[in-house]
């Protein structure tokens, strides 16, 4: 389906008349988008699962069906919950979520980039972890968009430097090539749910909110 259809059929879906009570998806407090983002990290198993059904694993990944499945996951599951303008929401929720796709896709491919060699794979970890952090950060903030606090961008680095970390750690006890087995992937999906998780927590907590209600974002909603 062609991008700008698919974000007309959005845009018409959320004037229906119920939207006021639909679009508390789009303010939800803490506890909620954590749960979300575990959601994210724990479908990384089926999404792999694909992967490996349809052809050959490659690392790092040419856009392979996991990294595109999972990144629509987090963008959707993570990423889009922030936005709560309701100019062109339907849009906004489906340029994050196409734009999560690149980020990891990007972030995998960083310090490969940069060749960090002092740190080993546990530095190349770490600099994914922050590549890919600074970058969601950064799309959440323009598109959503947010009003941030300067620790919006401390908290999101942050972040992303102890879920690389712990990305490193799950990724030793699961190696790439033995991700096929069942049990192998729990380790390796506890990457994905403390980076995805912390980084949902470091957004939160670095976006201004209004006096409005305990949930509500400092935007121009319109």
């Amino acid at each position: 389906m062609p991008v700008q259809p698919a974000t007309l059929m959005i845009e018409a879906w959320i004037k229906r008349p119920d939207w006021e009570q639909t679009m508390q998806l789009f303010n939800l407090p803490l506890a909620p988008r954590l749960a979300l983002a575990a959601l994210s990290g724990i479908l990384t198993y089926p999404a792999i699962r694909l992967d490996t059904a349809v052809g050959p694993e490659s690392y790092p990944p040419i856009f392979s069906w996991w990294l595109i499945l999972h990144g629509l996951l987090f963008g959707l599951l993570v990423m889009a919950p922030f936005v709560t303008s309701r100019r062109h929401r339907g849009t906004r929720v489906l340029v994050l979520a196409l734009a999560s796709v690149f980020i990891y896709d990007l972030a995998i491919r960083i310090p490969d980039l940069i060749a960090i060699e002092i740190l080993g794979d546990t530095g190349d970890f770490i600099v994914a972890g922050i590549s890919g952090a600074v970058l969601v950060a950064t799309a959440v903030r323009f598109i959503a968009p947010l009003t941030v606090t300067p620790a919006f961008w401390g908290l999101s680095f942050l972040a992303g430097l102890i879920g690389g970390f712990v990305f490193s750690q799950s990724f030793e006890v699961c190696k790439w090539d033995n991700c096929a087995e069942a049990w192998m992937i729990l380790p390796y999906a506890a990457g994905w749910i403390v980076w995805q998780s912390l980084l949902c927590a470091a957004m939160y907590f670095g976006t201004r909110r209004t006096a409005m209600s305990p949930g509500t974002y400092g935007l121009s909603v319109r």
